[in-house]
């Protein structure tokens, strides 16, 4: 896979991270046990606090936390219309700039791990993927070439009880970013926090890497063959575990 000058945007991407709502500010990959940057603070501090303000409580739906606001339910999309720090966040992850910086942080480790779409001729486009196509192995109607990248801003909260086993996210993923609304001393979270597993079929938790969620920690991975992460069950919290999950995608697979 090609990775060429149009992904190498760096020096751009930190000179205007200060322009907008997020910290697009290209972090240092660390790399155990598998590439993935961690980011505090990632949303503009007066935006955080009117989009903590207005989170949504999300009904009970299909997807990993059981409870969930995608784009094209209809919750979603007035919260969208109606609240303008949404609206703006929407706006921000779902462009151009967003899978440039992406591909800026992660094009290198895309590279290393034969990724197969060519991130040089990355153009993003506004699809939206349905519940039914999230849920499948395939996209059932693909209309965008490979390098015709989207993205998927979802709304999540997690209950007592949520548990994700070790997993690996669906290969048209090419990269996942997760923004916590919760903080976990805060809420006295006991579970719940995601785990970077350092090899498929390890059965020792020695060079794994727990993520504790923060208010605006952000944690962000490419979702190559090797990126296994899992949540251990929520045992007891105050509140639910708020957290949105962004992913850049392809309409096929990324990954060989």
């Amino acid at each position: 896979m090609p990775v060429g000058k149009g992904t190498t945007k760096s020096n751009a991407l930190t000179a205007r991270a200060n322009d907008g709502l997020l910290d697009l500010t290209v972090q240092p990959v660390r790399r155990k046990p598998y590439e993935h940057v961690l980011c505090e603070s990632f949303i503009a501090l007066s935006a955080y606090q009117e989009l903590s303000r207005s989170y949504p409580s999300c009904p009970p739906r299909i997807g990993p936390t059981g409870f969930s606001c995608y784009w094209g339910d209809p919750d979603y999309d007035a919260l969208i219309a109606d609240n303008a720090a949404w609206r703006s966040l929407f706006d921000a992850f779902h462009s151009q700039r967003f899978v440039d910086y992406m591909i800026t942080q992660f094009g290198e480790t895309c590279r290393k791990n034969h990724c197969v779409v060519d991130l040089s001729k990355a153009k993003y486009v506004p699809y939206q993927e349905s519940r039914k196509d999230k849920e499948s192995r395939h996209i059932a109607d693909v209309v965008h070439a490979p390098h015709e990248l989207w993205v998927r801003m979802d709304i999540h909260q997690a209950h007592v009880g949520y548990t994700r086993v070790r997993h690996l996210d669906h290969r048209r993923r090419l990269m996942t970013l997760l923004v916590y609304f919760s903080d976990a001393t805060e809420n006295t979270m006991q579970g719940g926090d995601l785990v970077l597993h350092r090899k498929q079929k390890s059965w020792t938790s020695w060079g794994d890497v727990v993520v504790r969620p923060a208010h605006n920690r952000m944690v962000a991975f490419a979702c190559h063959a090797n990126s296994w992460h899992s949540v251990p069950e929520t045992v007891s919290q105050a509140a639910p575990r708020n957290f949105l999950q962004i992913t850049v995608s392809s309409s096929v697979d990324a990954w060989p």
